[in-house]
């Protein structure tokens, strides 16, 4: 399993000679994996980091593109208007993403991609000819999976439990396969404060969980169903956007975290490691670093409790994503 963030930041792209080590694009993460078909390739979100990715993924000939869509928000999207494989006839688009207010992936992007928004209209030949939709209507009840022959194909989380239950085979197409050969990708809609995916990879050969959990509100208490889906991650990235006295005094109801709460969740999930993303636009690279720093007291404080001269696990736990960075589980 092999992630690479490709934009770590939040609301809106940046240029800030004091934001160099973090980066400026917007949301866009490729996940890899031995279960994913030759030729294709699986992307979360498609901020303005999705633009240089498009580049390498054409380099790379890939045929069969899968994009997996947290929500609908400008950040999100943005790179997705003018990345190369949104033109590129030889490359197969498939948008997977919930349905909002009415808006569904292709309702969103024929909404974007018209004038006096956009110079090419979505409904051209060039766009529209190689570019599907698959609405995700009930994440609570809906599991993708990942088949390195069988391609991806959306279940009900029924069918899954049966077939891991009873040892039965999912059927792809014409062809049926064992779960354990399979990536799992679970999904739960998390508060924004309208909704977001969270989207939870299960690489079942190995065992490896990667859980993408962007654009979440600090929460009182942690639900008994985000627990379980969030429970013994690998590797967890949480939204942190905001310093604690910043989200106290201006941004609470944002629909953004802090890194105390962040640590919390962790902590309760049993993740063995915490990355924090989503950067905010006015932060520089100390700002981030001051965020990381207030995790990393929290983490102390709550491990220690507040005892000096006991050993702290420092930030091998929990660190700050950065764009290009790429993390193998």
């Amino acid at each position: 399993m092999k992630i690479s963030f490709m934009g770590t930041g939040g609301s809106i792209p940046v240029s800030n000679p004091k934001r160099v080590k973090f980066g400026g694009n917007t949301t866009c993460v490729r996940f890899e994996s031995e279960c994913l078909p030759k030729g294709s390739a699986l992307v979360i979100d498609a901020g303005s980091g999705f633009k240089p990715l498009a580049g390498t993924l054409i380099k790379e000939k890939v045929t069969d593109l899968h994009i997996i869509f947290t929500h609908w928000h400008h950040d999100h999207t943005q790179g997705f208007l003018l990345a190369g494989t949104t033109y590129y006839e030889a490359v197969k688009n498939t948008v997977w993403g919930p349905v909002e207010h009415g808006y569904g992936g292709r309702k969103v992007f024929e909404t974007l991609m018209q004038s006096p928004f956009f110079p090419i209209d979505f409904k051209h030949r060039q766009v529209a000819s190689h570019i599907s939709f698959r609405d995700l209507g009930n994440t609570s009840s809906e599991v993708l999976v990942v088949h390195p022959t069988g391609g991806m194909k959306c279940f009900s989380a029924s069918d899954l439990q049966r077939a891991e239950t009873n040892g039965k085979m999912l059927t792809f197409r014409n062809d049926k396969f064992a779960v354990q050969e399979c990536l799992v990708i679970r999904m739960m809609k998390t508060y924004h404060p309208e909704s977001t995916i969270c989207y939870r990879f299960e690489e079942r050969p190995t065992g490896k969980v990667f859980v993408f959990l962007t654009d979440h509100e600090n929460t009182s208490a942690l639900p008994a169903s985000l627990r379980t889906h969030l429970k013994e991650a690998d590797l967890l990235v949480m939204d942190c956007q905001y310093k604690l006295k910043t989200y106290r005094e201006k941004t609470a109801g944002y629909g953004h975290a802090t890194a105390d709460y962040c640590v919390e969740v962790a902590l309760a999930v049993g993740a063995k490691k915490l990355g924090l993303t989503h950067h905010d636009p006015d932060s520089t690279d100390d700002d981030i670093e001051a965020i990381v720093q207030e995790g990393v007291e929290h983490l102390i404080r709550r491990i220690t409790g507040g005892t000096e001269g006991i050993m702290s696990p420092g930030q091998d736990f929990v660190s700050a994503l950065h764009d290009y960075q790429v993390i193998e589980l």
